[in-house]
């Protein structure tokens, strides 16, 4: 079968819409995310995967309802393109030009292909650290001055920050209305919406962004690690970014108008 899939980090493994593999068997075990610790999933292998001219085989995959993403988006989605296919790879992401560039890499982090093309950046291009925790990517930021970590999550719309998070960093965001999000499976909750102020990398300011508040314990229980927010869909256009998770780098070549 040919089709569409999400780009999306925030999955551990690749995912599979059930509405078209419902026919494969697996064990069956709960999943939480954003909208909590509701969707039921099923775990198996797939013999043959192929992305582009790369082919994948006995890749580990989840089988999940996403019919709520299809519903919303209008479009048809036969899954989720998670770490497990991402993770021998750098990652040259630019979402502005709609471009997705896959570098394979050995153990150290280093080109197979010496001929490969690096991201064009300089020196004033910064370089940050990333961690791995259960094969999701981590990234240490701050809101107020008040550090967070945050998980690296291309396939959610909006930047998320914790509810539970410190009084004096929730006092950064202005809210500006409740809405309703729809997880994988379906399942809805009531968040707040509004404006992260004061986030930064390390020295890097960066202007107000979208955010949702909402809380992320069954997220944090899903990774394995406590997740302070999430850096989504508002934070990856801010420029082009290269991802090496061998060396646990990444590189941002900023779009001239993001920057504070």
């Amino acid at each position: 079968q040919v089709g569409q899939f999400v780009f999306d980090t925030g999955a551990t493994n690749l995912v599979l819409n059930q509405t078209y593999f419902r026919h494969l068997k697996g064990s069956s075990r709960q999943a939480g995310g954003i909208a909590g610790k509701h969707t039921i999933v099923r775990s198996t292998f797939v013999d043959n995967f192929q992305l582009g001219n790369l082919v994948f085989s006995n890749i580990h995959a989840d089988i999940a309802n996403l019919g709520s993403i299809e519903n919303r988006r209008n479009v048809r989605i036969f899954g989720l393109i998670g770490m497990n296919i991402l993770e021998q790879y750098e990652m040259h992401i630019d979402l502005r030009n709609q471009r997705l560039e896959l570098y394979p890499i050995d153990r150290r982090g280093n080109f197979i292909d010496p001929e490969e093309a690096q991201l064009e950046t300089t020196s004033l291009d910064p370089l940050y650290k990333i961690t791995q925790r259960n094969g999701i990517m981590f990234l240490r930021g701050s809101v107020g001055g008040k550090r967070l970590d945050f998980c690296l999550d291309t396939g959610a719309e909006s930047n998320v920050l914790c509810s539970t998070c410190r009084r004096d960093i929730l006092s950064t965001v202005h809210i500006s209305r409740r809405t309703s999000l729809t997880g994988v499976g379906g399942s809805d909750i009531e968040v707040l919406y509004g404006v992260m102020n004061n986030f930064a990398i390390a020295d890097v300011n960066f202007a107000p962004m979208q955010t949702i508040v909402t809380n992320l314990t069954a997220l944090s229980e899903t990774y394995g690690y406590p997740v302070g927010g999430v850096l989504g869909y508002d934070f990856f256009e801010k420029g082009v970014f290269s991802i090496n998770l061998a060396k646990k780098e990444m590189q941002i070549r900023f779009h001239s108008d993001t920057k504070q």
